[in-house]
C-alpha cells in the first residue's frame, strides 16, 4: 500500500508533487490524487495520523481497473545508463535522442517526465545508483561509523573507546565528524546540534539509518520516529526521512564517507595521545578540515570549495539558540489535578483530570502537553520526592469538581473507621489545598482492609500521642507493632467498640 499519510505530511511541509513521489517511491499521479482527496475532504496530517491504516487505505485507494494497452516504445535503459556515466551526458540529452529516433520510425515515445521516472527506477535497482544526482542543500545523511575512536583516562591509564558520528552533504560531500561517549539519544542529538553549527545551516531533509535513537517503527505502511529526534527536527525545520530498511544504497554518500573517514581521520588520529574526549574532538576537527579541503582526484575542486560555492547558501538558517535536549513521557492527570515525575507531583489545570498528557522533560523544567497543545510548565530544579509543586489557579474553587472523591467523602470514610482516624485525616486536609492529600489519605484509609478498622483507629490513637501531624509512615509502623493488637478492652473506647452492657454481666452474676 502506498504511504498515503507520508504524502500528506510532505505536501503540508511544502514539497512539490515530484519530490514527494521520489521520496515515497510512488507515481506522481498517485501523489496528486492523494493530495486532492485530502484537500477535498478537509483532512490534514494531524487528523489522519489518528486514523487506522485500514481507514486511510479505504479513503485513498481506487478500484483496480484493467490497465489500458499502451503502444509506447520502452527505452533500452541498460544501454542508456552506460552512456549516462560519460562526461556531459544528461537525461535531457538522452531523451531528445530517444524521441528523435521514435519520430523517425513512426513510433510513440514517452514524454520527458515519464522517461526520467522509469530511468530513475531502473538506476535505483542496478549498480548505476551512484550516478544519481543530488540537489544542493536538499539533504544531510547521518550515521555511526563501525570503527571506534579511543582516548586515555589520565587517572588510571585505561583506554576508553567511544563512538564515531558522521554527517555528510551528498551534493558536495562536505562532511562533519565527532567522537561521542556512546550511541545513546543524548549523544546522537548533541552530535546533530554540533553538525548543524559546523555546516552553519540545515538541509531540507535529514536521512538517518533505522537506528533506535532515530526511528521507533518503520514498516511499509507506517513510520514512527523517536520522539526526541522528531522534536529536534521540528525545532530546526527539517524533515526526517529514514533510509529504507535493508537499502544501504539509499545512504550511499555517508556509507562511502565512513570508509574514507576511517582511513583519513581515525587512522591519522592514532598519532595523537588524547586524555579526554574533548581533546580528541579538538584534533579531530583539525584533521577534518584537511579532509574537506583535500582536492578531488578525478575532478576539479574539493569538498570545501563545492560547499562554499554552491551549497552553503542553499541551507536553511539556524535558529537563534541551539536545540535543548529533552525526553518525553506519557502521564495521566490524577483526581487531585496533579501528574507525577520522579515521585514529585506537578499541578495541571483541573479541566484535564483523568486525561492522558505528554510530559516534555528538560534539564531544569518540564512542559505538559494535551493533544499537542501546551497546557502548563513547571521548574524541576530543587524538587524532592513526595512533595508538590502546585499552582493555585490549576485547582477548582470547590473540591466537588473532582467528582465523588473529595474531602467530604474521605472524612465520612474515616468516621466509619473511628474517631482517631477521623482526627488524623482532618488534620491532613487542614495543612493546605486538600487535593494534595487525596493520595496519602487514601493510602492510610486502605490499611483498614488489611489490618481491620479497629487496628487502624488504634494506630491513629498512638500516632496522635506521638506527633501533632501523623503521616503514613508513622501510622504504618504503629499498626504493625504488637501494641496495636492488645485486647480492645484495654484500649480507649471508640465508636466501633462492642460492649456487652450491664444486663449481660447481671445475668452472669446470677448464674454464679
Amino acid at each position: 500500500m502506498p504511504n498515503y499519510l507520508e504524502m500528506v505530511r510532505l505536501h503540508e511541509a511544502g514539497f512539490s508533487l515530484r519530490q514527494i513521489a521520489k521520496i515515497v517511491g510512488s507515481g506522481r499521479s498517485t501523489v496528486t490524487r492523494t493530495v486532492n482527496i485530502a484537500q477535498k475532504k478537509g483532512l490534514g496530517y494531524v487528523g489522519l495520523s489518528q486514523w487506522s491504516v485500514k481507514e486511510i487505505e479505504e479513503l485513498f485507494r481506487v478500484s483496480q481497473k484493467k490497465q489500458a494497452i499502451t503502444y509506447h516504445v520502452m527505452p533500452n535503459y541498460e544501454a542508456l545508463s552506460k552512456d549516462l556515466v560519460k562526461p556531459g551526458v544528461t537525461m535531457q540529452l538522452l531523451w531528445e535522442e530517444y524521441a528523435q529516433t521514435c519520430r523517425l520510425n513512426g513510433q510513440i515515445y514517452y514524454q520527458l517526465t515519464q522517461f526520467k521516472k522509469y530511468f530513475n527506477d531502473y538506476l535505483n535497482k542496478t549498480r548505476f545508483s551512484h550516478i544519481l544526482n543530488h540537489k544542493a542543500g536538499e539533504q544531510i545523511q547521518v550515521d555511526w561509523a563501525g570503527t571506534r575512536p579511543h582516548w586515555v583516562d589520565p587517572t588510571t591509564g585505561e583506554i576508553i573507546k567511544g563512538e564515531f558520528f558522521v554527517g555528510t552533504l551528498p551534493f558536495s560531500n562536505y562532511t562533519y565528524a565527532q567522537a561521542c561517549v556512546d550511541q545513546k539519544s543524548a549523544s546522537w542529538i548533541d552530535a546533530h546540534v554540533n553538525m548543524f553549527k559546523f555546516f552553519n545551516g540545515v538541509s531540507t531533509l535529514l536521512i538517518p539509518d533505522n537506528l533506535r535513537v532515530s526511528v521507533t517503527k518503520h514498516t511499509k505502511n507506517e513510520l514512527i520516529l523517536n520522539s526526541t529526534y522528531e522534536d529536534m527536527a521540528t525545532y530546526y525545520q527539517t524533515i526526517v526521512v529514514p533510509s529504507r530498511v535493508y537499502r544501504p544504497k539509499d545512504k550511499a554518500a555517508v556509507e562511502g564517507h565512513v570508509k574514507h573517514l576511517t582511513t583519513h581521520l581515525i587512522a591519522r588520529m592514532r598519532h595523537y595521545q588524547c586524555f579526554s574526549i574533548q581533546e580528541y574532538n579538538h584534533y579531530l576537527l583539525i584533521a577534518l578540515a584537511e579532509f574537506n579541503a583535500k582536492p578531488f582526484q578525478k575532478k576539479e575542486g574539493s569538498r570545501l570549495s563545492l560547499f562554499e560555492t554552491f551549497e552553503r547558501e542553499t541551507l536553511k538558517s539556524l535558529p537563534h539558540y541551539p536545540y535543548e535536549m529533552c525526553t518525553f513521557k506519557d502521564a495521566k492527570v490524577y483526581n487531585n489535578s496533579h501528574v507525577t515525575l520522579n515521585k514529585h507531583y506537578y499541578s495541571v489545570p483541573y479541566q484535564y483530570i483523568g486525561e492522558k498528557v505528554t510530559l516534555k522533560i528538560y534539564a531544569d523544567h518540564l512542559e505538559v502537553y494535551h493533544k499537542q497543545q501546551l497546557v502548563c510548565q513547571h521548574r524541576t530544579t530543587g524538587t524532592r520526592p513526595g512533595a508538590y509543586s502546585t499552582v493555585e489557579a490549576h485547582l477548582p474553587e470547590e473540591s466537588q469538581y473532582y467528582g465523588q472523591w473529595n474531602s467530604t467523602r474521605y472524612l465520612k470514610w474515616a468516621s466509619r473507621i473511628g474517631p482517631n482516624t477521623h482526627t488524623v485525616i482532618a488534620q491532613l486536609f487542614a495543612l493546605g489545598p486538600e487535593q494534595q492529600y487525596y493520595r496519602r489519605v487514601h493510602a492510610i484509609l486502605k490499611m483498614a482492609d488489611t489490618y481491620s478498622d479497629q487496628r487502624l483507629d488504634t494506630a491513629c490513637h498512638y500516632a496522635l500521642e506521638r506527633s501533632s501531624q501523623p503521616n503514613f509512615t508513622l501510622i504504618k509502623q504503629l499498626i504493625e507493632h504488637p501494641m496495636t493488637q492488645i485486647n480492645s478492652n484495654t484500649l480507649p473506647p471508640t465508636e466501633q467498640s462492642y460492649l456487652r452492657g450491664a444486663a449481660y454481666y447481671d445475668k452472669f452474676n446470677r448464674k454464679n
